[in-house]
């Protein structure tokens, strides 16, 4: 215990060896323990590095009731939780969209698909090249997990890519009717 106490406030004081010693003992099984919820090594591995990175970031203030490994393990659970609440909040964003754009186009009869089309199409080709790469897989109706997969990147950069492309792509189409055109081609 006093080991462990001696460790934290090596912490505090921004010792980096501390921080070392604690990322090096708790690194792999925090990765294990997280895996259980996301049963995708990559998530696990950036949720784990995100837990250490928040816990450095806060050091100064952090006060710890418990044994580091229960703070840590309740710090990562947390960051767990935030993170799918926020993959919710964008699918249910996603789908808005969708029904939106939807009934936009329900309502009007006299869309120039091919002048959506070629809007569409330029669009795209202004987006960052690696967005260019995701967004054209997730047309070809590839899964996130697909993605990742085939590009050698985490789930995280896809869904952080996606988010740019359509965030670029919403601010070209305000009037709501690209959403339409993206699901269809």
């Amino acid at each position: 215990m006093r080991d462990q106490k001696h460790l934290i406030d090596g912490i505090k004081n921004g010792d980096q060896s501390a921080f070392k010693l604690l990322f090096d003992t708790h690194y792999q099984p925090l990765c294990a323990y997280l895996k259980g919820f996301t049963t995708d090594l990559d998530t696990a591995e950036e949720l784990a590095q995100l837990t250490f990175v928040t816990l450095w970031r806060k050091r100064e203030t952090i006060v710890i009731h418990t044994s580091i490994k229960s703070y840590l393990y309740k710090m990562s659970n947390n960051l767990f939780l935030q993170s799918l609440r926020q993959r919710n909040k964008e699918q249910t964003f996603l789908e808005d969209l969708k029904q939106e754009a939807l009934q936009e186009v329900i309502e009007t009869n006299d869309i120039d698909s091919e002048d959506y089309t070629n809007r569409l199409k330029k669009s795209i080709e202004q987006l960052p090249e690696r967005c260019q790469e995701i967004l054209n897989l997730k047309l070809k109706g590839l899964k996130y997990k697909e993605i990742a997969d085939e590009l050698g990147i985490s789930i995280k950069t896809v869904e952080s890519q996606m988010r740019i492309a359509f965030t670029k792509i919403r601010e070209e189409f305000k009037d709501g009717l690209i959403l339409f055109f993206l699901l269809k081609e």
